[in-house]
């Protein structure tokens, strides 16, 4: 398949699609806001581009987790190609063009995948549209690892493909090893492992399917297998420092089968990808909540809905091409049961597959469902253009189905109407003693799903009369495929925009009093918040989402205090440090935190925030708030130890014929000047981690790892210069592994096509 001038006029169109759509972001006054999105992806990629930006490699984050590795998480994709937006642009426009980018070339990769299979350009175009502005994808504009993760799939498949079915004759299937190698590690860099675990289980059962026979499947694994190994070595770089702290995590011992599907597709939410918000739409405020629907429902993806038109064609995918349509149809039931998870018990045989249980989030699996669906959809709009020009009576027989369909829908849609008053009393008997702003909300989901399948009357409408057309002879196939692809902008456009949240930039730009207060604060120090004003701060309460983001900010809501360069004892990581998770979860609970005071005056917090007041004579009241139904009291502890300090024999502090003062404080070095009248430990409240060297003059000394979590260094009497550098071998062995990878391509290549050149001249 070659690109050609059309292409790029499909391309184009693709383009002004998603700036349309993506508008009120094409500047900086608007912000992509989301849950994760502001306060984890927003502020790390800031410390990213900082340190970059000063020079250094983004090894180390000492603001979450009292110090916490950066680059080894994944998510601030360092090594992610598209990333070097962020450095390019302002970082508020980089942080939006970077995910909008996304949504362009989704559209464009599925696309080429479309044309590679031979569908006309129509049904390729209607392809890239809905993949692109699909609920899900939009729904993962939140977790943007996911977005720039899933979108090369399409490529993925399509390289693999010309593998399998022998198509890369001109270069050679070692060519298209390589290419398939790199796209995967692409994927990889992303920084959403789950995906590309998952697109290898589906290559697998792809070349299963379409290699023809036993010797061909062989092979075909065999440049998979080639594929997989340049993909590793490609991201060693990032893959060794990461199963170094997943070793670390809480994901080793937080690996129990009611933990690890919490967030499993309730069946009941089927209902979404024909009514896209028909439990309410959790990206609005207050749209979505356990009062209405109680715990089963899963807060990951807002909608999977997909437009009501590709459904349709999806279920007609069986015209173009049967054995294609097949599996796309099998793979696309098989990944729903995944999602499904804890709701059915096939789920717990999932489980025992190696690295399952390290995958959170069950309904993460319907990214390939969403896929599958697109292409099922492509194939059925593409297999009735064919009809156009070769069965006629094909559509005839369509209306036998659809027009019975649609009159079932509308004498649904009429009932519902008439009945609607005794639908909201029937639902409401089922609630007692609740505030009447949760009747309002209940009233206007039914008002929304009411509306929502007026518009299923409406497309399932226009598509009988454009059969209805097309088998007179009414319509042309131009005019039919340019009124559909019409159809499903609108259908998409219209429901998907909800789905994508902004906030105003003075959420980001402007400091809120809590943060004022601890600006007035010279020096090191830290703070901390009870476990339930945590989770309280993942609630985003209020009539404007602006202001109510802005209030969790103010709250110290995690990870938001990162550009302000304050230090939090906790955080917010997608997997956390194993001691200080179990440590923080079962010592600070407000009903805890009296008697386990003592260990945040060793560990240097200063301030300490609750949801309840805190009764502990050491703690000076500074502020307290009551906005969106919740406490906020902000304290002062009068008692707080320093950064770093000298701890005598008996494991205390001694500040009497001891000091300890640090010099210099910087993500990856600490100096520390320490003065002791006899032997001593030196005591860093900052995280001990595989990596961290300590020197005293030009000599390396031991870092030990104190009181479970924290470094020290043992010292002799006299004074010192001690250096902790963090210089993680991990990283070094990966970078190395990653060069010579990187090197053996290009050196590879280079003798590969000018081997190729001296065959052709003559």
């Amino acid at each position: 398949m070659r690109i050609e001038k059309k292409d790029f006029i499909i391309f184009s169109i693709f383009f002004v699609l998603t700036l349309l759509f993506f508008h009120r972001f094409l500047s900086a006054q608007q912000i992509f806001a989301f849950k994760d999105l502001s306060r984890y992806f927003y502020p790390l990629r800031y410390l990213m581009v900082e340190q970059v930006m000063s020079g250094h490699v983004p090894l180390w984050n000492p603001y979450i987790f009292c110090g916490f590795p950066l680059l080894a998480t994944l998510q601030i994709g360092f090594f992610y190609p598209l990333t070097a937006i962020y450095y390019m642009l302002p970082f508020n426009l980089a942080f939006n063009y970077y995910i909008i980018l996304h949504y362009f070339l989704a559209a464009c990769f599925v696309y080429l995948l479309l044309r590679h299979y031979v569908l006309s350009r129509p049904a390729c175009f209607f392809g890239g549209i809905v993949f692109a502005f699909s609920g899900y994808l939009l729904s993962v504009s939140n977790m943007n690892t996911s977005l720039a993760s899933v979108i090369w799939l399409p490529l993925v498949l399509l390289f693999f493909d010309r593998i399998v079915t022998n198509q890369g004759a001109r270069f050679g299937r070692a060519v298209d090893s390589v290419i398939l190698g790199i796209l995967l590690a692409i994927q990889f860099l992303g920084g959403e492992p789950t995906i590309i675990y998952v697109s290898f289980f589906f290559l697998v059962a792809y070349a299963a399917v379409f290699c023809g026979s036993f010797r061909n499947f062989l092979k075909t694994m065999g440049s998979l297998i080639v594929a997989g190994i340049i993909s590793l070595g490609l991201v060693a770089v990032q893959l060794l420092p990461f199963l170094e702290l997943s070793w670390l995590s809480d994901r080793v011992v937080r690996i129990n089968y009611g933990l690890v599907t919490f967030r499993s597709f309730p069946p009941r939410e089927l209902l979404t990808f024909i009514f896209p918000y028909f439990y309410g739409n959790l990206s609005k405020l207050g749209g979505y909540t356990e009062v209405l629907l109680g715990k089963v429902n899963q807060d990951w993806l807002i909608s999977p809905y997909l437009g009501i038109l590709p459904l349709i064609f999806a279920f007609l995918s069986f015209l173009k091409n049967k054995k294609l349509a097949l599996f796309f149809a099998l793979v696309a039931v098989f990944s729903l049961f995944l999602a499904f998870g804890k709701y059915t018990p096939f789920y717990r045989i999932v489980f025992l597959i190696p690295g399952v249980s390290m995958i959170r989030f069950p309904v993460k699996y319907l990214f390939l469902s969403s896929f599958c669906l697109a292409i099922l959809a492509s194939l059925g709009f593409d297999g009735l253009l064919d009809c156009f020009g070769q069965n006629r009576r094909r559509f005839f027989k369509l209306l036998f189905f659809f027009i019975p369909l649609l009159i079932v829908i509308l004498i649904f849609y009429v009932m519902v109407v008439i009945f609607r008053v005794e639908i909201f009393n029937f639902l409401a008997q089922k609630y007692s003693d609740i505030p009447n702003c949760f009747f309002e909300r209940l009233a206007k989901i039914i008002a929304f799903n009411l509306h929502s399948l007026l518009f299923v009357v409406l497309f399932v409408s226009a598509f009988v009369i454009l059969l209805l057309g097309a088998a007179l002879g009414k319509l042309k196939k131009g005019l039919f495929a340019f009124i559909v692809l019409v159809l499903v902008l609108a259908d998409l456009f219209s429901n998907g925009h909800s789905i994508v949240v902004s906030a105003r930039k003075e959420v980001f730009s402007q400091t809120p009093e809590t943060y004022q207060i601890l600006e007035k604060e010279k020096g090191l120090f830290r703070f901390f918040y009870v476990p339930e004003l945590l989770k309280e701060n993942r609630m985003i309460y209020g009539e404007n989402y602006s202001e109510a983001l802005f209030n969790t900010k103010d709250n110290l809501a995690s990870n938001w205090h990162i550009p302000y360069h304050f230090f939090d004892f906790y955080g917010y990581a997608s997997i956390k440090p194993k001691w200080l998770f179990g440590f923080y979860n079962s010592n600070f609970t407000e009903d805890k935190i009296k008697s386990n005071f003592k260990f945040l005056s060793l560990y240097n917090v200063k301030y300490v925030a609750s949801y309840d007041k805190v009764d502990i004579p050491a703690l000076k009241l500074l502020r307290h708030k009551y906005r969106y139904g919740i406490n906020f009291h902000l304290y002062e502890n009068t008692k707080v130890l320093p950064r770093a300090y000298v701890l005598n024999s008996q494991n205390k502090p001694e500040f009497e014929r001891a000091s300890a003062s640090i010099l210099l404080y910087e993500p990856s070095r600490v100096d520390v000047l320490v003065e002791l009248d006899e032997e001593g430990y030196l005591f860093l409240a900052d995280a001990y981690y595989p990596g961290w060297k300590a020197f005293v003059g030009k000599k390396e000394v031991s870092v030990e790892k104190v009181n479970g979590y924290f470094r020290g260094v043992k010292l002799g009497s006299g004074k010192h210069l001690v250096k902790f550098v963090y210089d993680p071998l991990s990283f070094k062995i990966g970078a190395t592994i990653s060069l010579l990878t990187f090197m053996g391509l290009v050196f590879g290549g280079l003798y590969y096509f000018s081997k190729r050149q001296n065959k052709q001249i003559p």
